[in-house]
């Protein structure tokens, strides 16, 4: 019976893969590890064209286009009223003809020749102080660049 014990438990070891003796098992076989490859080199900078010895000249055009005249010289910009407080208009541009209340506006009216000036004021929530938040102009002609003109013409008054 012994006999057979032993040829059983022998047979399970082969079975299941088991060695018998003093050796261990071989170690896996190592693969050389994969190197990653060096990044590519950046590429070379563009070479710069040579520069002429001298400038090109420019063909003479015989049929030449007139220049157009230059612009007229820029008259004040009437977006400079908006955020102005009751002193810095008056400053700018004198004391109106007519001062009215539109609560919750303030309203003062400049009358020129050609054009009347119309500015409202607003109270700064935070201050409490008036400052011009819009304008209207009224031109008694109309005119290109009136507003500009207008604006011009009212500041010279002062």
């Amino acid at each position: 019976m012994l006999r057979y014990a032993s040829l059983a438990i022998l047979m399970a070891a082969a079975v299941t893969g088991c060695q018998f003796g003093d050796k261990p098992p071989p170690p896996p076989t190592a693969q050389p590890a994969a190197v990653p490859e060096p990044p590519a080199p950046p590429p070379p900078p563009p070479e710069t064209a040579p520069l002429p010895a001298q400038k090109p000249q420019i063909a003479a055009v015989t049929d030449a286009v007139p220049a157009p005249p230059p612009p007229a010289p820029a008259g004040p910009d009437p977006k400079q009223l908006v955020g102005l407080d009751f002193a810095a208009t008056q400053h700018l541009l004198g004391k109106p003809a007519k001062q009215e209340e539109k609560p919750p506006a303030k309203v003062w009216v400049y009358n020129g020749t050609d054009c009347d000036l119309t500015i409202f004021f607003y109270a700064d929530i935070s201050s409490g102080v008036f400052r011009a938040l819009t304008y209207e102009f009224k031109n008694h002609q109309a005119t290109e660049g009136s507003d500009d003109q207008c604006l011009a013409h009212l500041m010279q008054g002062t």
